[in-house]
C-alpha cells in the first residue's frame, strides 16, 4: 500500500509514489515479452540481451538529461517531460515490427526514465521534512519496488492480448499522469549557489560515497539478477519457483523499505549501511555453496532483499543530505544517484556474466562480497550515526573532510 505520509507534502509524496511505480512497472514489464519477440521477430540471444539493455543504457543520458532540466526550468516540467516523452515511445513500441526499431525506442523510453526519476524524486526530497527524509525515501523507493512486481503481470498481458492494445493503454496513463502533473505547483527553487555544479559533487566525499553505494548495490543487482536465476535452473529449480524468488524477495524490500528509512532519520545512515553491507557480504559468499534449488532459493530471498534495501536508502540520504549542506543543489545530486544506478546495473550483469564464464559463479559473487567489505571502512571513517532524534553535523576537520578540504587548511 502506498503511503501519503503525514503533514502538507503527503499529496506531493503519493502523486512521486505513483509515477515510479508506473515507471517501475514499464522497466520490468519487457521481461515476459522478450521470448515474444524472439520467437515473433526471429531475434538471437544477443539481440535480446541488447533489447534489455537498452533502457538502462538510455537512463544514462537521461540521468543527465533529467538533472539539467531539474535545475534550469524546474521538478515540474522536466517530470511532465518524462511522462510526455514516455509516452511517445511506449505507444510505437507496441506496434514494433524489427529488433531495431523496439531497441530505440526501448532506449528512448530509458531517457524518460530519467528525466521522470530526475523531476519526481527532486521534487519529493524538496517538499520532505528533514527529520523524516528517510522515511519518505524509503516509502518512495518501496513504491518503485511494488512497481517491479506489477511489471511482468502487464507485460504477460501483453502477450496474451496483443503488445500494440497494451502499450497504447502504457502511453494514454502516462498521457493522464502527464495532466495530474500539471495540477500540482511547482516547489520553491532555492536560490542559486556558486557551487552548483558538477565539480561541486565530485569534490563532496560524502556525495561521492553515495554515489559509490548506489553503483555498487545496482552492480550487484544486475549481476545477481544474471547468475542466481541460472543457478537456480542449474539446480533444477522451475521458472515457477524462480519467479517465486525473486517475487519474495522484491515484497520484502517493499516492505521494509520504509521502516529502513525511519531507521535512518532516527540512527543515522551509519548503522543501516553497516548492517547491510556485513549482512550482504556474508550472503554473497555463501550463494556459490548449496546444491539444492530450494536452499539457493531461501539464501537468495535474503539476500537480494534486506540487505539491498538497507544499503539503498541511507546511500541515498547521505548523498542528498551533502548535498544540502555544500549548498548544492538537490536535482545535480539526483542526477548522480540516477547515474550510478544505471551505470551500475548497466555493467553489473555483463561483467559478472563473462567473469563467471571464464571461471564459476562463486568468482564474481566473492569480489562483490570483498568490495562491500572493502567499502566498511569509507563508511565508518564518514561518522554517519547520529543520537536519537539529532541530526549529526560535522564540525571542525570531520566538516573539511566532508567539503572535500584537506584537513588543516584554509
Amino acid at each position: 500500500m502506498l503511503s501519503s505520509g503525514a503533514g502538507p507534502e503527503g499529496p506531493i509524496v503519493t502523486f512521486v509514489q505513483v509515477l515510479l511505480l508506473f515507471e517501475a512497472s514499464l522497466y520490468s514489464a519487457v521481461t515476459p515479452v522478450l521470448p515474444h519477440y524472439a520467437h515473433v521477430l526471429g531475434a538471437s540471444k544477443p539481440a535480446v540481451g541488447v533489447l534489455t539493455a537498452a533502457y538502462p543504457a538510455g537512463l544514462i543520458p537521461g540521468s543527465f538529461l533529467g538533472g539539467w532540466l531539474a535545475v534550469h526550468v524546474g521538478v515540474k516540467r522536466t517530470t511532465l517531460f518524462g511522462l510526455l516523452l514516455f509516452a511517445v515511445s511506449a505507444i510505437p513500441f507496441g506496434f514494433g515490427s524489427d529488433i531495431a526499431t523496439l531497441d530505440l525506442l526501448r532506449f528512448v523510453q530509458g531517457v524518460a526514465s530519467g528525466c521522470i526519476w530526475g523531476g519526481g524524486l527532486t521534487w519529493v526530497i524538496a517538499v520532505a521534512p528533514r527529520q523524516r527524509r528517510g522515511e519518505v525515501l524509503g516509502s518512495t523507493i518501496g513504491a518503485a519496488i511494488l512497481g517491479t512486481l506489477l511489471g511482468p503481470v502487464l507485460g504477460t498481458l501483453a502477450v496474451a492480448i496483443g503488445t500494440g492494445v497494451v502499450f497504447s493503454l502504457v502511453g494514454a496513463v502516462s498521457i493522464g499522469l502527464a495532466f495530474w502533473t500539471g495540477r500540482h505547483p511547482e516547489p520553491p527553487r532555492p536560490e542559486a549557489s556558486p557551487r552548483t555544479s558538477l565539480r561541486s559533487l565530485v569534490g563532496n566525499r560524502r556525495i561521492v560515497l553515495g554515489f559509490w553505494l548506489i553503483l555498487l548495490v545496482a552492480c550487484t543487482v544486475g549481476a545477481t539478477g544474471t547468475l542466481l536465476p541460472l543457478r537456480l535452473a542449474q539446480f533444477g529449480a522451475s521458472g515457477v519457483l524462480i519467479g517465486v524468488t525473486f517475487l519474495v524477495s522484491a515484497l520484502l524490500s517493499y516492505l521494509l523499505a520504509a521502516p529502513i528509512g525511519r531507521a535512518v532519520d532516527r540512527r543515522g545512515e551509519g548503522l543501516s549501511l553497516t548492517v547491510g553491507l556485513v549482512t550482504m557480504a556474508g550472503l554473497l559468499a555463501v550463494l556459490p555453496v548449496p546444491r539444492s534449488a530450494v536452499l539457493l532459493a531461501v539464501l537468495t530471498v535474503a539476500a537480494f532483499g534486506p540487505p539491498l534495501t538497507a544499503c539503498t536508502i541511507p546511500a541515498m540520504s547521505v548523498m542528498t543530505a551533502a548535498a544540502e549542506r555544500a549548498g548544492i543543489a538537490i536535482a545535480l545530486a539526483t542526477m548522480l544517484l540516477n547515474l550510478g544506478w544505471a551505470t551500475g546495473e548497466t555493467i553489473g550483469a555483463p561483467v559478472a556474466a563473462n567473469l563467471s564464464q571464464a571461471t564459476s559463479d562463486a568468482v564474481p559473487l566473492i569480489v562483490l562480497a570483498a568490495i562491500m567489505l572493502l567499502t566498511l571502512w569509507p563508511v565508518r571513517r564518514a561518522r554517519l550515526n547520529r543520537e536519537i532524534g539529532v541530526e549529526a553535523r560535522p564540525q571542525g576537520p570531520a566538516l573539511e573532510a566532508e567539503r572535500g578540504v584537506p584537513v588543516g587548511t584554509r
